[in-house]
């Protein structure tokens, strides 16, 4: 992906010293630095949000950061630079839609072929879709054909893991509905990831009608037995509301 020298030595904590800000990721690198790699599906305008997690990062961790941000689907430009007078920030753009997709799928199904799979093929497999290809559907039907041949079940279940968070920006929403069904085959982690979902999904609920019930009155007891929070959790958001 034209990224080099980069050597991770362990992961670092997404969440900086502040609420507002979580950054997608982070690592501690060999050589001392912070790798901090920024996922985008749409074309960030400015650096500003960066950099502001850049001055975070390196504060949290008296080191120096290494931004990527890698663009999917259809960006082929984005800016590299912000000045903002006392300093000249940068980060690495990478466009996917500048790599060759098929090439990517070939040399998957190729390393499948002869038994020689490598990490690389994670990638090349996950992200081919947003990649530079000669037709979306023939290259998604490709995929579909490769998934199930990856032989080893944890590194099927690696690459179902980044076709789910970012391989699959350039399909419809047919395409992309009959990616997950089909993922669904191969590995179990789908089935684990739509149950976290769902289980976020109904929470989440949860929170807006206690929130509605505070604000007609509603008694603590009243919002814990309709919307079954714990005591802890419909204080902490009755409290948020009295602020």
């Amino acid at each position: 992906m034209g990224v080099h020298g980069v050597e991770l030595a362990e992961p670092l904590p997404t969440e900086l010293p502040s609420n507002t800000l979580r950054i997608d990721k982070a690592w501690r690198m060999r050589d001392g630095r912070v790798f901090h790699l920024e996922f985008q599906s749409t074309r960030e305008p400015t650096l500003h949000r960066f950099l502001e997690y850049d001055a975070r990062l390196a504060r949290q961790h008296f080191a120096q950061v290494r931004t990527v941000v890698l663009y999917h689907a259809n960006i082929q430009s984005a800016p590299s630079e912000l000045d903002i007078g006392t300093a000249m920030y940068r980060v690495e753009n990478v466009f996917l839609s500048d790599l060759n997709g098929d090439a990517a799928l070939k040399e998957v199904e190729e390393h499948l072929r002869i038994g020689q799979w490598e990490p690389g093929d994670r990638l090349r497999l996950a992200l081919a879709l947003n990649m530079n290809v000669r037709s979306v559907s023939t290259a998604f039907e490709r995929v579909l054909e490769l998934v199930p041949a990856v032989p080893d079940e944890t590194e099927r279940d690696l690459v179902v893991s980044a076709i789910l968070a970012l391989g699959d920006q350039s399909l419809n929403d047919q395409q992309r509905t009959h990616l997950r069904k089909e993922l669904r085959k191969v590995s179990k982690i789908v089935e684990e990831l739509y149950e976290e979902g769902r289980q976020e999904g109904e929470h989440l609920k949860a929170v807006q009608v206690a929130e509605k019930m505070f604000r007609k009155g509603a008694s603590l007891s009243d919002v814990i037995d309709i919307t079954g929070l714990s005591e802890q959790e419909a204080e902490e958001i009755r409290r948020k509301l009295m602020n």
